[in-house]
Order: C-alpha cells, then sequence, then structure tokens
C-alpha cells in the first residue's frame, strides 16, 4: 500500500496520514482516530470499496509500523 492510498473513504485519510500519526506518538487505533479523523464517521459501507470498516486496514498499518505481525 502507498503512503497516497486512502484507508479512510468516510474522511479521506491516507496511510500516509496514519504514519505521521504514528510518527507523533499515536500507538493505538484509539490515538490514530484523534489524530486523523479515521473511523470516526458511519458511512463506510457506502463509501468503502471494501465495502466495510477501516478499521481492521489502520490496526494493518499500525502493526507494520511498530514491526509486530
Amino acid at each position: 500500500m502507498k503512503n497516497e492510498e486512502i484507508v479512510c473513504y468516510c474522511s479521506d485519510v491516507t496511510k500516509g496520514d496514519i504514519l505521521r500519526a504514528l510518527e507523533n506518538g499515536a500507538r493505538t487505533l484509539s490515538d490514530v482516530r484523534k489524530a486523523t479523523g479515521a473511523c470516526t464517521k458511519p458511512d463506510c459501507m457506502n463509501k468503502s470499496p471494501r465495502k466495510s470498516c477501516c478499521s481492521p486496514v489502520i490496526m494493518q498499518v499500525i502493526k507494520e509500523y511498530y514491526g509486530i505481525r
């Protein structure tokens, strides 16, 4: 996934936005939500091409950033 790729379609949050939040101290999904606004609007089913919430993708970015498998 490239940094410019949208992760949260409801709030137009990219992978790069999430990485910046992590670089600035975010450590959890809740921290990323507060820092970026991702995963805070109820329209995921309609806006996301995945037709689901973005939280699993955000968690994957967090895990990759911290080297967790």
